[in-house]
């Protein structure tokens, strides 16, 4: 049973720096200015399930497309054959057939709208879920190492922006281009001379994009980032932990001040992002009053000297709106093309990292689980901690046997509860093994796992409902009656009972509305009500008081009996009900034995024993 440990939590108390970095790392792929078609295909993949619904919308682009030009050839028809030729019935004719196509057109458009939208919300609560779970599966190292709030922003703000990609980015690169194919047919059969006068202002239309592309690209990483920013900072503010930090230092007004600028930067930032395309669209307007105007100057001349009819003047002047106002749009759907790649790159770099810990292939059996925790040669460093080298676990060895209770003492950070981490695998050694039953746990799927485990963590998180729900994540399927007695054996159900809304009071936000040392004991009768094989307490009775313990400390013994568990100890009556003890010291094993032989043999048990023992 030799062992050596160290480094307590590690990066669970980490500042978010990581999370800084990682942000940062997104800003700079934002300001790529060129097309990404890596993430053009990647994003047209998410259309995969929805692939025959698109394949309609297109089907409806492509009516809408031509009923948008076929008023122009009707408007034809009624001055140069209706109009011309006195043929009232003809003109009768083709004015009902203008106003047939015209709502047929309207209707096929709301259909698409309609089609569009669906497709667009199927595809944005495909990438919450994906990222969602994506995020679920990380390690506890990856939340260590970022805010909560930018991966919220991620999953909420950047995924949102998406449906604007899809409605009208997407959508309308296809319907303009079906427009401008349809409306180019049609003008060349009419006549191709007034067609190739009418394209003459077509590049006007197109070489001022590429550098407005480029701005709001970069502005719109820019906005996603401040976005990500006040959502950080509205998640930390509005919890209630920051509530009470920012009280106790009065930082009240600081934190507004803070708010308040990132606000107006947003706002900057989102009114350059509109205004920086005005001078191309006065631009593109400019060049869409000169083609008519050459239209009616050439096709005018054309009409005196009897070479085109009037009609087809009329026909042409009506297509020029149909040619130029795509083409106007086209280019604005290039500026956003290209700004939509910002939004895609943050989704798709959370979406590319790899989680650190993987799922094994075998299950836990629960019939023949025994309960041995053996760790073999474990030693372990948090990633956080590469670039210094230092090991928080150096060559771990020891073993508890099935039913022992083992106690884990030392200094703060001497590497407890990394210990606890590792055999829940919420981190996977450096090197070494943790075995279960003689087998590394890495085999096992992580659900199969840890479903014979339970965890009283050192600060116990109860989610914002009522403790009837907050049991049930333990065991969904529990009665009333199991609960009262987990609580019971917790020395909790009559706290609870005399709670006006009893087992269906609220606890608030992280459990807030009770103490510490009711918070814990709801923990422990949680972990109760699971009925795991493997126990692990992180001072799980550090926050009571010492008549509760000793309730607490009866109830136990008696529930734990035949179950395996690890005990970081602070109490004395931890130690003494331990099997054995397990000193710890720098990420070493410097002694185990019981308490008796460790008073006597150890002099660090001895003066840990002295400070935080004596008087318990």
């Amino acid at each position: 049973m030799g062992m050596h440990v160290g480094g307590g939590l590690g990066p669970m108390s980490g500042n978010g720096s990581g999370g800084g970095h990682n942000r940062s790392k997104m800003h700079e792929l934002a300001k790529n200015e060129h097309l990404d078609w890596a993430i053009v295909r990647r994003a047209l993949f998410a259309l995969t399930p929805y692939r025959l619904q698109a394949v309609f919308v297109s089907l409806l682009l492509l009516a809408i497309a031509a009923g948008s030009v076929l008023p122009a050839w009707l408007t034809e028809q009624m001055i140069d054959v209706g109009i011309a030729h006195a043929n009232v019935h003809l003109l009768i004719l083709y004015t009902l057939m203008l106003i047939l196509t015209t709502v047929v057109t309207g209707l096929l458009g709301v259909w698409q709208t309609w089609l569009s939208n669906v497709i667009a919300q199927d595809v944005m609560a495909d990438y919450r879920l994906m990222l969602f779970n994506h995020i679920q599966r990380q390690s506890i190292s990856f939340f260590s190492t970022r805010q909560s709030g930018d991966l919220v922003s991620r999953v909420m703000n950047d995924v949102t922006a998406i449906q604007n990609v899809i409605t009208t980015t997407l959508v309308g690169l296809v319907s303009n281009v079906l427009v401008i194919t349809a409306t180019l047919l049609l003008m060349f059969s009419m006549n191709w001379q007034m067609a190739v006068l009418s394209l003459v202002v077509v590049p006007a239309f197109v070489f001022p994009t590429q550098r407005v592309g480029r701005l709001r690209q970069n502005i719109q990483g820019n906005i996603q980032h401040k976005l990500s920013q006040l959502t950080i900072q509205l998640t930390e503010q509005f919890g209630v932990s920051g509530a009470l930090l920012t009280r106790i230092f009065t930082r009240e007004q600081a934190e507004a001040t803070r708010f308040h600028q990132t606000s107006q930067e947003l706002r900057d930032l989102q009114v350059r992002r509109i205004l920086v395309g005005r001078w191309l669209f006065m631009w593109l307007g400019m060049f869409s009053a000169i083609g008519p105007a050459l239209l009616f100057g050439y096709g005018g001349w054309l009409v005196i000297h009897h070479l085109i009819a009037l009609g087809t003047v009329v026909a042409f002047t009506t297509l020029l709106g149909r040619l130029y106002n795509p083409l106007s749009q086209l280019a604005q759907l290039h500026v956003s093309i290209l700004s939509s790649i910002a939004l895609y790159r943050r989704i798709f770099g959370l979406l590319d990292i790899e989680p650190e810990i993987h799922d094994g292939s075998n299950q836990l059996n629960p019939a023949f689980i025994s309960g041995k925790i053996e760790l073999h040669g474990v030693s372990h460093r948090y990633s956080t901690q590469t670039e210094t080298g230092l090991l928080v676990l150096k060559n771990i060895d020891f073993t508890v046997d099935p039913g022992q209770m083992v106690a884990l003492v030392g200094p703060s950070g001497a590497g407890k509860t990394t210990i606890l981490n590792l055999i829940s695998r919420f981190y996977d050694p450096l090197c070494g093994e943790v075995m279960i039953d003689g087998i590394d746990i890495r085999e096992f799927t992580l659900t199969s796992l840890r479903a014979h485990m339970g965890l009283v963590p050192q600060d116990p998180f109860f989610f914002h409902d009522t403790i009837h729900e907050n049991l049930l994540i333990a065991k969904p399927n529990a009665t009333r009656a199991e609960m009262i007695t987990a609580c019971m054996a917790a020395q909790i159900h009559e706290t609870i009972d005399n709670l006006p809304e009893g087992y269906d009071t609220v606890v608030g936000e992280r459990g807030y509305r009770l103490s510490g040392g009711e918070r814990q004991r709801l923990a422990i009768a949680r972990v109760l009500l699971r009925e795991p094989k493997i126990v692990l307490l992180d001072e799980a009775t550090s926050a009571l008081d010492t008549l509760v313990e000793r309730k607490i400390q009866t109830a136990l013994l008696e529930l734990l009996r035949g179950r395996t568990s690890i005990v970081i100890a602070h109490r004395l009556s931890t130690v003494l009900s331990a099997n054995y003890i397990i000193v710890i010291d720098e990420g070493t094993i410097v002694a185990q034995g019981t308490h008796a032989a460790l008073l006597e043999n150890s002099l660090l048990y001895r003066s840990l024993y002295e400070a935080q023992f004596a008087n318990t």
